[in-house]
Order: C-alpha cells, then sequence, then structure tokens
C-alpha cells in the first residue's frame, strides 16, 4: 500500500498550510489489518498503540475562538483585526444582505494571504463572523481584542479570542530539508495496549480521534503502511506485545514527487 493524505490534508497544503503546521501537536495511532481505501474512511483493524512524546498521557490542544458581528444595509468593512493587526487584507463591499456580506469578509480573511493564523466562518446568520486560531497555537491567541473598522456598516459585540488549550504529550516535527520534513528531538513512543500485528498507522492532529469516517472532509490525515520494508513505516518486528514498549527512533515524511 501507499501513503494516502486526507482530503483535508490536500486542501490545506493546496492553500495556506505546510505539512510541519498542519501537523502541529499530533499523534500517530498504529493499527493491525490493512489500511483503508482513503484516508478520510474510518479507521480498519484493531488498534494497538498510540504514539505520543515519550509515551506520555495526550491532552489534545484546543483551538481558541473569538467572534464579531456587523450589521447594516450598505457600505463596507474596512478591517478586521486581531490583536491590532488586520486580518482582512482590504475592504469588502456591502453585497445582497448582512448575511452573504458576513460570508464574503470571512471568504477574504481566509483568502488573504498574509494572514497565517487564523480561519474565518460564518453560519450565514446575524451576520456574526467567527474567527478561529490555526492548530499549534494553543492558549497563546487567549485574550487577543478582536475589532473592525468600517464605513456605514456597524459592527459590534466583539468577543475576544479564548477557550486555547495547550497539547501536552503530542508530537512536532523540526525543520524540513532537501524535500524531508523529520521528527523534533523529541521520544516518539508508546506502550502497545492491544497485541497483534502492525499492519499500518494513521498520523492525525490531536483535535480528533481519527477513527470516524470524515464525511465531512475536514481532519487532515497521513496513512501510510507498515512492513519490515519498503513501506511507509518499517519496522524490525511486524509483532508488538501487549504492554511493550513501542518507538520510533527516525521519523522523515516526504511526499510523491513527479
Amino acid at each position: 500500500m501507499t501513503a494516502k493524505l486526507s482530503t483535508a490534508l490536500v486542501t490545506k497544503l493546496m492553500d495556506t498550510g505546510s505539512f510541519k503546521d498542519i501537523f502541529a501537536n499530533s499523534v500517530i495511532d498504529v493499527y493491525s489489518g490493512t489500511q483503508p481505501a482513503s484516508a478520510d474512511a474510518a479507521a480498519t483493524g484493531t488498534l494497538l498503540c498510540t504514539v505520543t512524546k515519550a509515551s506520555g498521557a495526550l491532552t489534545a490542544e484546543t483551538k481558541a475562538v473569538g467572534s464579531l458581528t456587523i450589521a447594516g444595509a450598505s457600505g463596507s468593512v474596512d478591517t478586521v483585526t486581531v490583536n491590532g493587526i488586520d486580518i482582512l487584507g482590504g475592504s469588502v463591499a456591502f453585497v445582497t444582505d448582512i448575511n452573504a456580506t458576513a460570508t464574503a469578509v470571512a471568504n477574504q480573511i481566509n483568502n488573504n494571504p498574509k494572514n497565517t493564523q487564523f480561519v474565518a466562518s460564518t453560519t450565514g446568520a446575524s451576520g456574526v463572523i467567527t474567527i478561529t486560531a490555526v492548530n499549534g497555537l494553543g492558549t497563546l491567541p487567549n485574550t487577543w481584542a478582536v475589532s473592525g473598522t468600517y464605513t456605514t456598516i456597524t459592527g459590534g459585540t466583539y468577543v475576544a479570542m479564548t477557550g486555547g488549550v495547550n497539547a501536552v504529550n503530542a508530537l512536532n516535527f523540526g525543520n524540513a530539508a532537501a524535500g524531508v520534513l523529520s521528527k523534533n528531538g523529541d521520544t516518539w513512543s508508546g506502550v502497545v495496549g492491544t497485541g497483534g500485528t502492525a499492519g499500518w498507522f494513521r498520523l492525525r492532529t490531536s483535535q480528533e480521534a481519527g477513527t470516524a469516517v470524515d464525511s465531512a472532509l475536514i481532519h487532515p490525515r497521513f496513512d501510510g503502511a507498515i512492513s519490515t520494508n519498503g513501506a511507509q513505516m518499517n519496522l524490525g518486528s511486524l509483532t508488538l506485545t501487549l504492554g511493550a514498549p513501542f518507538i520510533i527512533p527516525v521519523a522523515a515524511f516526504t511526499l510523491p514527487m513527479a
């Protein structure tokens, strides 16, 4: 089997994300059996081991979230700022109604190449624009003020960034070189929770369990086969014994090149 990238991972790589940033604070699950046909699919086989930093108990990262609300029937949103820094990247004129305008604002924030730390979204109701920090920032944006400037349109009900939680014992990468991204200096290891024969692995962010089908196509995942040679993860022995340590001494990820 080959490396398989989830739709969300490909989308982020094609947009503004890097593999290193996307998988900041990640984990690796090792399963028995054959990997699924797609990284969007539900996990198959039996979970044998979860790899974290030094086999430590994982605390998943929670992303900080803030918001602002716009109102009015004409004019423009000129800036949207977080911590005093404009993330909008240019004025957005009123279109159709305030909900459509909120959507246009969110789209421009997400398409702004200078904005690498926040993702905007809106439910299309009441002119509310939600600002969510990207993966890896943890508690850093907590208390950062959300604000904006406007022409004719009014803005208010500002909610500062809050709720960010740092990941504990998650995996992170070092610097890429010559097309290869290697793990940082941490120990990547786990304890085998169920004995069995290793068949495949899933690299996932700490915010999701990685077990269910990703029908919404929102979860970055990287799946790979496990063998004694020629696979994405090569082990001296594929037999994992209950309670035994599982250590990844070297991790070097690369993507297919034409």
